[in-house]
């Protein structure tokens, strides 16, 4: 059984601080992970992410944005887009688009998980032991789902929220890893339980990875669902996929590799380059042996300028991506990073995205205008996690070709109207469960860390949303001026 890849860590880098570089004051916690919906045959950095159709489960079609499948709108929820945006064309760019292999998110769902012997699993937050369990899917009334599982608390210091976020795995009878399809996402074993606590919008994570599918890149997929442990509510979490290589994710060929740029436990896996002296993990293949070697010898290419081995579309969508939410992780933390099997570098999927979008309160990331890379603060207490992207930023090629991706995915994908229809969109299938998940956890109008000051202000859920919205009108404006 594979081991949750975000361990609490003793001599990291970062020492006890957080994960952004800076000592919580409280007892809090950072960002868990999240990701996107149902997609398709979307190729990330020359790989193919293959995806199943929800219709193999025999669901038929999800409801429109905004609908529930009786027909009848949620209550008090705001008005929604009448249509999820479709992808961008990027075949030009080499990159196929598709999203959501669905005309919409499907409604909230239920989970429930019940542990063995009746442990708590948010009683062990620095553990990363499974716990059985069993589990129960259940979708529009209806049990979907039924089986064994194993879970146990994830993250670093989001552990230490009030409102945990986990790891789950699907089990067999004998409690052996066993490939389910969830909700109708691609039959997996690994699964990420998010519990948005400190993103009180509840769906940043979601909307972003959505965002990064829509213009034909391949992010996590993801469900709303609630959430049970014990027969304890514990309200709305993410139910994503856990960024892995396999054939229905990241579908890496022998010889490429998958590399994650973190917080340093030590160990085989963790590998510096010569160059940049820059620190990431093999987190696929198994084995290191000779990937830095490789990595040393694109690297140096790079920083040369030549970049005949470098993925620069998927560099620019990255770049692009962390800077549309002004992510206070970006680029030296929850960064993931391939390597093609004829060594060609490239960047993505993105990941942990609870902290952008305007909902973080240094590296001024609550100010919608600035690059995050010129914050005063940047990199932090990661010096060389940005030196590939010091390079290409030197180059009037790529800064040319940033230029022309942003035009292109605001004609399209990210134009303020798709990102508007992708928030109602979500908002839609949550707004059923939204009181409950306050009441449960009633920290509206509190700021929670790492929340901007302006979150004491915010004392209802659909100001929340509003804040959301305006802030990306915003950030896409100043973009727009800078492009």
């Amino acid at each position: 059984m594979e081991e949750d890849e975000n361990r609490l860590e003793d001599g990291c880098r970062m020492g006890n601080a957080g994960p952004f570089g800076h000592r919580p004051e409280t007892r809090v916690g950072a960002l868990a992970q999240e990701c996107g919906s149902m997609s398709m045959g979307l190729q990330i950095n020359g790989f193919v992410a293959s995806g199943l159709c929800v219709a193999l489960m025999g669901a038929g079609c999800a409801p429109t944005v905004g609908e529930r499948k009786d027909g009848a709108a949620a209550a008090d929820e705001p008005e929604a887009a009448s249509e999820a945006p479709a992808a961008e064309d990027d075949t030009d760019a080499g990159t196929p688009g598709g999203s959501d292999a669905v005309d919409g998110l499907p409604p909230i769902a239920w989970i429930s998980v019940t542990v063995d012997d009746g442990r708590e699993p948010d009683n062990f937050p620095e553990r990363r032991e499974w716990m059985s369990a069993d589990i129960v899917v259940q979708a529009d009334g209806a049990v979907v789902h039924q089986g064994r599982a194993g879970i146990h608390v994830r993250g670093n210091t989001s552990a230490w929220f009030d409102k945990k976020s986990y790891a789950l795995e699907t089990w067999d009878a004998d409690d052996e890893d066993l490939d389910v399809s969830l909700l109708g996402l691609p039959a997996e074993e690994d699964w990420v339980l998010q519990g948005p606590y400190s993103d009180k919008s509840l769906i940043r994570n979601h909307l972003t990875y959505s965002l990064y599918r829509d213009i034909g890149r391949y992010a996590a997929r993801t469900r709303f669902v609630e959430l049970e442990v014990n027969e304890d509510y514990r309200g709305i979490y993410v139910l994503m996929e856990k960024i892995k290589r396999d054939p229905v994710r990241m579908d890496l060929p022998t010889g490429a590799v998958l590399l994650k740029r973190d917080w340093v436990e030590g160990g085989p896996a963790f590998i510096r380059t010569d160059a940049c002296r820059d620190t990431v993990k093999v987190e696929w293949p198994d084995d290191p042996s000779g990937v830095v070697e490789r990595l040393n010898r694109v690297e140096q290419a790079l920083l040369d300028g030549e970049l005949r081995s470098v993925d620069l579309e998927s560099f620019v969508d990255h770049m692009l991506t962390v800077e549309l939410g002004r992510n206070v992780d970006g680029y030296v933390l929850s960064t993931w990073i391939t390597l093609s099997e004829d060594d060609v570098l490239g960047m993505g999927p993105v990941w942990d995205y609870n902290g952008a979008l305007g909902n973080a309160s240094y590296f001024r990331a609550w100010n919608p205008e600035g690059w995050h890379y010129e914050n005063p603060e940047f990199p932090a207490d990661n010096p060389n996690g940005f030196c590939w992207y010091e390079s290409l930023l030197a180059d009037p090629d790529f800064l040319e070709l940033r230029r022309t991706r942003w035009q292109a995915h605001r004609a399209g994908a990210w134009s303020d109207a798709a990102i508007e229809a992708r928030i109602d969109e979500a908002v839609g299938v949550i707004q059923p469960a939204v009181d409950a998940n306050f009441d449960r956890w009633p920290i509206l109008g509190e700021e929670i860390w790492p929340n901007d000051a302006g979150a004491e202000d915010r004392l209802s859920y659909a100001e929340e949303v509003a804040y959301l919205k305006s802030w990306m009108l915003q950030r896409t404006a100043w973009l727009d001026s800078q492009l």
